[in-house]
């Protein structure tokens, strides 16, 4: 009797033991399946979408450009409607303006740092500069477009860079904003 007694419950043991493994194979088919999907998922975000010399134009630029732009033109807005840019650009002095360029790129880069410190890792400093150079951009575009729409261009060269730097506080503010989602 005592013996039967152990194989038995050597045998429920060993029952137990094939269920649990047979849950970890289902458990291993299902995360297989899930990082096959995100395999193909950034496979579809890598394709490259054109050349430029050694440039290769992927969907994730045309992504980050379009969060950019979108991003720069609500910031733009805002910015515009809180901000009276000329009169503020013919008060301020050049020092006050510079000073805001840097206030602008600091908060800028601690915020796409923040954001992309894995890939930061992985890949140096130059990506978030690289990010930084290619945000303040577009800001700038954006921001010389959104003046030129709203008939809003200063005559003085030195009144129009201020105005361009300046707004582009809040377009950048908007620009890393919709990046980052």
């Amino acid at each position: 009797m005592p013996k039967k007694r152990k194989v038995s419950k050597v045998e429920r043991e060993l029952r137990a033991i094939r269920k649990n493994e047979e849950k970890l194979l289902k458990q291993e088919e299902r995360i297989e399946r899930k990082e096959n999907k995100i395999l193909a998922e950034e496979e579809k975000i890598e394709k490259v979408l054109f050349h430029i010399g050694n440039f290769e134009f992927k969907r994730k630029h045309l992504l980050e450009l379009i969060k950019g732009v979108a991003g720069a033109f609500l910031g733009v807005g805002l910015g515009r409607s809180i901000l009276n840019l000329d009169s503020l650009a013919e008060k301020l002095q050049w020092w006050n303006v510079i000073g805001i360029l840097i206030f602008i790129i600091g908060i800028s880069w601690l915020l796409i740092y923040k954001n992309e410190k894995q890939y930061v890792q992985k890949h140096g400093l130059a990506l978030i500069w690289k990010k930084l150079v290619f945000l303040y951009v577009i800001s700038l575009v954006i921001e010389f477009i959104a003046l030129w729409l709203f008939a809003s261009l200063p005559g003085d060269l030195a009144t129009l860079i201020k105005v361009l730097i300046i707004g582009s506080y809040a377009a950048m503010a908007g620009a890393v904003s919709f990046s980052l989602i």
